[in-house]
């Protein structure tokens, strides 16, 4: 069956989110074309119906983790009309299963609407798609369709195929943009022997033929501002090491090539050392939706790359959380709490728009407390780690300044529990004095302090370990 690259993986999960937990598809790299075999089952069809039915794979009777009978995984057919067979049964109508064990990756269909599908055949003959083995609505598959009525056929199949579209990074497209096929554009795939040149048609499909053997860089002469990357994938698209006789599936994006970057600034006018900020098209922001999220780190700077021309609202700190390693309300560009107020950020096709800066106001109430460690029978060696768990807001991050020595910043508004844990060498003997041999546990946790934010008094506190038992 006809190798697929997993650029298309993003389309198919978000036709399916409602269904997906989790999935995670492997990614292939490109191998030796398999064609199709007449034990696959590989159509363009339309749904006619579906129903849930029980997974005849599980055992009634079987325990389930948490004791008593496991509820069987549901499983939904679908019943299929074939409008064109490229391998399978020569058949009119066809069921098709999703879900079961593959509930993560199980791919919902719409009645009405007409799918390439592929097929896994389980030990009881049923047949299953999922979000992972190419399955797809129809109109993700114009670069595919050829391909397969080629290998029907017996005829030449495409080396590396796909389609080009104009895109925009995840969370910033346009109200109801489609994703715009980007034709008439010419290709180009280069190794450090062969070239190999080609256009895409109105519809944005490409295909290279006769490929031989070796690591390629793909080019396209696209429209101005435009630049081939992938959505998930920040920087220019990788070489492909292409084998001899593949049918390689590469479906890119055009992006803009607009940046926003700018700062974090405490009210000191300095960069915060961490930021998270998270970039809006205009209109569409809301406390409970994430994002594309940007992080300001030791150079000082948060940058977008690949960004489309429009409005857009720049937020910091958007759940409002009360965080004492960045300890400021949530703030909006240019630096005002109430989103009502923010300014829009107005960015031009290919635009790279800098000193888009935040200025933050009055952090919260913060103070700092050092936290000792000490060991009654000495220290074994392993790793040890120190972690402050706070009843409101965010917890905070320990700073080691010597020899287990720590600091934390705590905001004084909090309730806090510190605790120590260590992880002894395993190869460690515990060897105590000269006649006394410790059995050394995997984990050794000291006993919980807790502490207000508000107890000024207290500048340090101590995380003793206790003792290891000991045997002759």
């Amino acid at each position: 069956m006809i190798r697929r690259v997993l650029f298309i993986v993003p389309v198919l999960l978000l036709v399916a989110a409602s269904a997906l937990p989790a999935c995670t598809c492997s990614k292939e790299p490109p191998g030796v074309c398999p064609g199709l075999h007449s034990s696959d089952v590989v159509f363009l069809g339309t749904v006619l119906d579906s129903e849930q039915v029980s997974s005849a794979s599980a055992d009634e009777n079987s325990a389930s983790p948490t004791g008593g009978i496991a509820t069987p995984a549901p499983v939904t057919r679908y019943r299929f009309r074939i409008d064109e067979r490229f391998a399978g049964p020569d058949a009119s109508e066809i069921d098709i299963f999703s879900g079961g064990d593959d509930g993560d990756c199980g791919f919902v269909f719409q009645k009405g609407s007409q799918y390439v599908v592929f097929t896994n055949q389980e030990a009881e003959g049923r047949l299953f798609a999922t979000i992972c083995n190419g399955t797809r609505p129809v109109a993700d598959a114009r670069a595919l369709l050829p391909q397969l009525r080629a290998m029907s056929k017996g005829e030449r199949v495409a080396s590396v195929f796909g389609v080009i579209r104009r895109s925009d990074p995840p969370m910033l497209a346009p109200p109801n943009d489609p994703d715009d096929p980007v034709s008439d554009v010419p290709l180009k795939l280069r190794s450090r022997y062969d070239r190999f040149s080609t256009a895409t048609d109105p519809y944005g499909v490409y295909s290279f033929y006769d490929v031989h053997e070796g690591k390629y860089m793909l080019t396209a002469k696209l429209p101005a501002r435009m630049e081939l990357s992938e959505r998930t994938v920040s920087g220019p698209l990788p070489p492909i090491e292409i084998p001899s006789g593949a049918c390689y599936e590469f479906n890119i994006d055009a992006l803009p090539t607009g940046k926003i970057r700018g700062s974090v600034l405490a009210a000191n006018g300095k960069p915060l050392h961490l930021a998270s900020v998270e970039l809006y098209r205009a209109g569409r922001y809301a406390d409970s939706q994430p994002g594309l999220w940007g992080f300001q780190g030791e150079k000082g700077f948060f940058e977008f790359e690949n960004i489309g021309p429009g409005d857009y609202l720049l937020v910091f700190n958007r759940l409002n959380s009360q965080d004492p390693n960045t300890p400021y309300p949530r703030t909006f560009f240019p630096g005002v709490t109430d989103p009502g107020e923010s300014r829009l950020i107005h960015l031009k096709d290919g635009q790279d728009l800098e000193k888009v800066n935040i200025r933050l106001g009055e952090p919260y109430p913060t103070r700092t407390v050092r936290v000792q460690l000490k060991w009654k029978d000495g220290r074994l060696p392993g790793d040890v780690y120190v972690t402050a768990h706070a009843e409101e807001g965010v917890n905070p991050a320990a700073r080691k300044i010597g020899d287990a020595l720590y600091e934390f910043t705590i905001l004084k508004s909090a309730h806090y529990t510190f605790i120590a844990g260590e992880d002894p060498d395993p190869g460690h003997p515990g060897v105590r004095g000269n006649k006394h041999v410790c059995v050394v546990p995997a984990h050794i946790d000291s006993p919980p302090v807790a502490m207000d934010g508000s107890d000024q008094e207290t500048k340090q506190i101590t995380l003793e370990f206790p003792s290891v038992p000991c045997g002759s």
